[in-house]
């Protein structure tokens, strides 16, 4: 399949490339060392609101939009953005990277709850998480909504960042695994973001992990 960047910079045979990773409505291929792309199984599967927004709006710790890509009959069909790997950082160990990270995609949900939009996968499976801290990389399900609602962005968030921490916890021989997640809970304030009282509690310890330390060996 051909597609093209709307500044006909990049015209790109996809049978060129090798597939890195793939979910059920789209591939991505690496570009080059920088930048991978990503192609829609078929045509027009995602409206790209979302996507031109995140490309206009340059919002911290969310994936960088270099351009859309379109058939030769001009329907949307993926775009090239730029390329996070993961890696072994442990965020925990990092209180500027967690909190910045944080405060950042809190940050970037409420502007996009601004312009109305609603993410509907902004889970796990949908961030990165390296050395340069937690990106989001994935917004393309999404839902317009008429009022400026800040309720499921923010739930959705809170939800990813206890699976993230919950994650990166269980690295630690936790001896009572549920009382961490409790702690984590109380860290974010339940199923609602409290972002004031989680910044707060950070700036009592000074690495994340040691607010868990109590529930570990």
């Amino acid at each position: 399949m051909k597609v093209y960047s709307s500044d006909a910079k990049y015209i790109i045979e996809t049978d060129n490339y090798d597939v890195f990773d793939h979910g059920t409505y789209s591939n991505v291929y690496m570009l080059n060392d920088d930048f991978c792309f990503k192609v829609f199984k078929h045509e027009n599967i995602h409206k790209p609101e979302p996507i031109i927004l995140l490309k206009d709006l340059k919002l911290k710790n969310f994936y960088k939009i270099i351009d859309l890509l379109y058939d030769s009959n001009l329907n949307y069909y993926g775009y090239i953005m730029d390329y996070h790997q993961k890696d072994n950082y442990d965020i925990l160990q990092d209180k500027e990277l967690l909190v910045d990270s944080v405060n950042n995609i809190n940050d970037g949900i409420n502007e996009l709850t601004k312009n109305f939009i609603q993410i509907n996968d902004l889970h796990i499976d949908n961030v990165i998480v390296n050395k340069e801290g937690i990106t989001v990389i994935d917004i393309d399900d999404y839902k317009k909504i008429s009022t400026d609602n800040t309720y499921i962005n923010n739930f959705r968030y809170t939800q990813l960042l206890k699976s993230l921490l919950y994650d990166y916890l269980k690295r630690y021989n936790l001896t009572d695994p549920m009382e961490g997640y409790a702690l984590i809970k109380r860290l974010v304030n339940n199923d609602n973001l409290d972002i004031n009282h989680f910044n707060n509690t950070m700036k009592r310890y000074k690495k994340p992990i040691d607010y868990f330390q109590k529930v570990l060996k």
